[in-house]
């Protein structure tokens, strides 16, 4: 097998413009039935914490384009013997395997990583404690450019815990990159990240006056697996004060889409009839999630075909 320069995927900061525009270009072109060249490498996932839409999206993306896709579990790997992530990372290499996609609880492992590990091995961060989510950032861009107005023209509020998300410190990247018109975030003070975190994005401090005029609304539940117990908001204040219902949601453009990145949290940031209505690309994102896979996987094994 011919030997390829080796590619990681970090964050947003890192990718080349245009490789932006070009992984989205491949990613229209797949969830249009573009053909597809079989690709004779292999992926592990090592994640080490829960996923579903991830993981499967993942798997499922490695088997559409030809790849063997093999899932570690946690719990039966050498780690809970002590062994490091860099000694995974290498025992894995020396068998074969070509891109590693990972998922660590903490910020800047995949980043730390990626310093650790010799050629060969492309590495894919799946999410990094609260920092990066690029392939989630990705997949919304995408499924924005399907679905969504165009970029000079969106007017987009990102509601819910900011600070500890990492979809929303990818995504607003990217989307700032991509030149959206209006970026707009908002949640309770203690879920906020400092304004110097987020150059360029305006923040509002109650959910009507993010969503007034919006023609695409994010919402992200509550990170409560980086926070103290003691700090978990009372659920059904949260929704009374920042849980997306129909009643506020008229607020926006008539148009206006609603995502979310999952898992929902229904009655908390979003209501089930919002979740589940006309205007919601939830589902769409999970689908569009499969296809940016896809084209990310072929570019990290040596380049995307020509669409």
């Amino acid at each position: 097998m011919v030997e390829l320069p080796t590619r990681h995927l970090l964050d947003i900061a890192s990718l080349a413009d245009s490789s932006i525009e070009k992984l989205l270009r491949r990613t229209a072109a797949l969830a249009e039935g573009a053909a597809v060249t079989p690709i004779d490498r292999t992926v592990a996932n090592l994640f080490f914490e829960p996923s579903t839409r991830t993981r499967v999206s993942f798997e499922l993306a490695a088997q559409r384009i030809g790849m063997r896709a093999i899932s570690i579990e946690l719990d039966r790997s050498s780690s809970t013997k002590g062994e490091t992530l860099s000694d995974t990372a290498a025992t894995l290499a020396a068998m074969g395997v070509d891109c590693l996609v990972l998922r660590h609880p903490e910020t800047g492992r995949c980043h730390a990583l990626a310093g650790e590990i010799g050629p060969g091995l492309a590495l894919l961060n799946a999410g990094d404690g609260s920092g990066e989510h690029p392939s989630q950032a990705l997949l919304d861009a995408a499924t924005i450019a399907r679905h969504g107005p165009d970029w000079p023209d969106l007017n987009l509020s990102v509601i819910g815990d900011i600070r500890h998300s990492r979809v929303a410190r990818s995504g607003l990247a990217l989307f700032r990159r991509l030149g959206a018109g209006r970026l707009r975030i908002a949640g309770p003070p203690e879920l906020l990240p400092d304004s110097a975190e987020l150059p360029g994005v305006e923040v509002c401090h109650s959910l009507p006056e993010a969503v007034d005029g919006a023609n695409v609304i994010m919402m992200l539940r509550i990170q409560r697996e980086r926070m103290d117990k003691a700090g978990w908001p009372d659920v059904e204040r949260y929704h009374a004060d920042w849980g997306l219902r129909e009643t506020v949601l008229a607020r926006a453009r008539p148009n206006c889409l609603v995502m979310h990145p999952g898992p929902i949290n229904r009655g908390v940031e979003i209501a089930a009839d919002v979740a589940d209505g006309p205007r919601s690309l939830i589902l769409r994102q999970v689908r569009m999630g499969v296809f940016t896979r896809m084209a990310i996987l072929e570019w990290l094994a040596g380049g995307l075909p020509a669409s």
